[in-house]
């Protein structure tokens, strides 16, 4: 047992909150709009539910639940119709709540709540935010979580506003038989009414109509005592339910042990377990004093029903287990859940919530980048994240780019990813967050991203040293309360004076002299390289030529290597050849036409897929089947994985690795 805590885990939940509102509610993904949803939080602030006539409740848990923003105009145009149709005086996108959630940080979905007006909208956002920060609720014994299970079936009604018998099998039939859990049903009284028996109609000479009332009636009556209302599924009954169908047999040996074979624990052996074994042994005996019988007593009488056990001074067994279940007895400390620890030392002593590859929704080679997913890290309590920044092309030229480079992964802008940071950097946690810069950019566009965080940040960004805290050896760093809603930008550096210059000219003049853009020395850039040296091109598996006259060599995930090809008079070859990766070759088949492969894509979200999709284009011209196309960019997807592992390993000379 811990030590002793007033562990109040309940969130502050306003009275219009509890009471609920009427939301016009609809989604994007189905294009479904619920005109006067009742909306509403429970008072224990476990889950987010509404009710729309003739329609099932829909309960969404609020730990399942990202954030609540503010909202955006439906795509879809009959929606959008319906809305301008209500009369409201206050445009859509003001009175609208854009709530996301989900189970991950990558599967998130959205609904939209337009409220009535703009001032309830921002009301209903802002608390639902204040409730999310709350992680006390994490943190809950196993009776508190009886009580969401409780609360979650009496909420999820059917449109009779009744609890469907099946839900409940279904909440316990995991790993047991649904007629099992259908018996303990009946023995509590909770299986319906059982006293409307099905009509059966004896006189097969009645006319077809009788006989279709009758088995109307039948049916009714059937549907009837498939639901409960919620009025009798109390908490009492629903733990009754529970213990009955999930018996905790190890702690009625554990009870049978300690009180001798008999149906209660005297006070005496109460205390002896209660001290010598149920005790956190690290307690101070002064700060946390041993039990005694009065203070036994009390808590007897907090756990346990029967009044003639509480005047005795016994406990039984269901109280027994009522007690080990209850906040008596957490996991850890509940007073460390929350912040507890000095946080005025230098930021370095300190472990740091962290993000590898933040903008990722995927896998490494061919994933998906999103701007959308920084929101959810930082949401989730990270406090340093990643920022892969590359130069743009193709249409995207002149503009810095998030993606992870040469694995045809997409691409984000920079500047995108700078918004969704600014908007939740700070919205879970006022400690500072650090921006970890992997810069692949040039310097034109280092200054580009330079303005871009200056002017999207504001305030927020450490653009210099604090005064009592400077920069110099043997100064220690600023520490996390001194840094509090603080940006910082973790990347290499130019020497100050050359920095100083160089930043001043492009703010002035929006670009930079072409000698200080070519020039790269160590002289001007420091010790290190601004960028690291070699191939900085995001993607030049998508950049290289294909030439018209000759067998083409695009490169699909790195340099073109120069490789040996076979022809002759009555066949063409293709050959796919790149640094440490495979090549392939396809005879019998027709070249591709000339012309250039650019980053031109027709879905802006998706460019990768534009790119892969190009590929398998012509291996199909060259006759390859859909299943061969496919095994193809699984067999690629594997080298590559491969030569990541195996150019770590070795040095970086350049390898060509064929593979049939």
């Amino acid at each position: 047992m811990a030590k002793e805590f007033q562990f109040n885990w309940k969130p502050n939940i306003p009275t219009p909150i509890l009471q609920g509102a009427y939301f016009d509610r609809y989604d994007d993904e189905s294009v479904q709009l619920d005109l006067n949803a009742h909306v509403k939080i429970d008072e224990y602030g476990f889950f987010f539910n509404w009710l729309v006539d003739t329609k099932d409740a829909v309960v969404i848990d609020m730990g399942q639940i990202w954030e609540a923003r503010p909202g955006a105009l439906p795509k879809d145009g009959r929606i959008m119709f319906e809305l301008e149709q209500r009369g409201a005086s206050e445009t859509i996108a003001e009175r609208t709540i854009w709530v996301t959630h989900g189970q991950d940080l990558v599967n998130v979905q959205s609904f939209f709540l337009v409220a009535e007006n703009v001032e309830m909208a921002k009301m209903w956002r802002t608390a639902i935010n204040e409730i999310l920060k709350t992680s006390r609720i994490r943190h809950v014994c196993p009776t508190t979580q009886l009580l969401k299970y409780w609360k979650w079936l009496t909420l999820n009604v059917n449109e009779n506003r009744k609890i469907p018998i099946k839900v409940i099998i279904k909440t316990f039939s995991s790993g047991k038989p649904e007629k099992m859990v259908q018996k303990c049903l009946n023995d509590l009284g909770l299986g319906g009414d059982k006293s409307a028996a099905p009509i059966r109609v004896y006189n097969r000479s009645m006319g077809k109509k009788i006989r279709n009332f009758y088995k109307c009636s039948r049916n009714r009556k059937r549907k009837e005592r498939d639901e409960l209302d919620v009025e009798i599924l109390t908490f009492e009954k629903f733990l009754r339910l529970y213990n009955k169908i999930c018996p905790r047999t190890e702690v009625q040996e554990l009870f049978v042990k300690l009180s001798g074979q008999k149906e209660y624990l005297t006070k005496d052996r109460l205390i002896n377990f209660l001290n010598e074994e149920q005790r956190d042994p690290r307690l101070n005996e002064i700060l946390f004093p041993f039990f005694d019988p009065p203070r036994t007593g009390q808590l007897i009488s907090k756990y346990e029903s029967d009044n003639t056990y509480i005047e005795n001074g016994k406990m039984s067994g269901d109280a027994f287990l009522r007690f080990l279940m209850s906040d008596e007895n957490p996991p850890v400390f509940l007073d460390r859940i929350e912040m507890y620890m000095d946080m005025d030392q230098p930021l370095c002593h300190y472990y740091i919530n962290s993000s590898h590859n933040t903008y990722l929704t995927g896998r490494q080679y061919g994933g998906k980048s999103s701007s959308e997913i920084y929101r959810q890290v930082l949401l989730s309590g990270c406090r340093c994240i990643e920022l892969d920044c590359w130069d743009g092309t193709g249409e995207n030229k002149g503009e810095p780019i998030i993606t992870h480079g040469k694995a045809m992964c997409t691409d984000v802008f920079f500047k995108d990813v700078l918004m969704q940071i600014r908007d939740t950097a700070f919205a879970r946690s006022d400690f500072p967050v650090i921006l970890s810069f992997e810069n692949h950019c040039s310097k034109s566009n280092q200054l580009k991203m330079a303005k871009y965080c200056m002017d999207i940040f504001g305030d927020m960004l450490l653009s210099k040293p604090f005064d009592d805290v400077p920069l110099e050896p043997g100064v220690s760093l600023p520490s996390p309360n001194r840094l509090r809603k603080k940006i910082l930008i973790k990347n290499k550096r130019l020497k100050t004076d050359i920095e100083r210059h160089q930043l001043d000219q492009f703010l002035r003049e929006g670009k930079l002299d072409e000698e200080d853009e070519l020039n790269e020395t160590p002289e001007v850039v420091g010790e290190d390289s601004v960028s690291p040296p070699g191939d900085q091109r995001a993607h030049p598996e998508v950049e290289q030529p294909i030439s018209s006259s000759s067998p083409a060599t695009p490169s699909v995930c790195g340099p073109v290597a120069p490789c040996a090809t076979s022809s002759s008079a009555s066949t063409s070859s293709i050959t796919i050849t790149t640094t440490g990766c495979s090549t392939i070759t396809s005879s019998g088949s027709k070249p591709i036409p000339g012309g250039e492969l650019t980053t031109k894509e027709t879905d802006e979200a998706h460019p990768e897929l534009a790119k892969q999709n190009f590929i398998a284009k012509n291996l199909k011209g060259f006759g390859f089947s859909k299943k061969q196309v496919s095994q193809f960019f699984k067999i690629y997807s594997d080298i590559m994985l491969y030569l990541t592992v195996v150019n770590r390993a070795h040095s970086p000379s350049k390898k060509e690795i064929a593979c049939v």
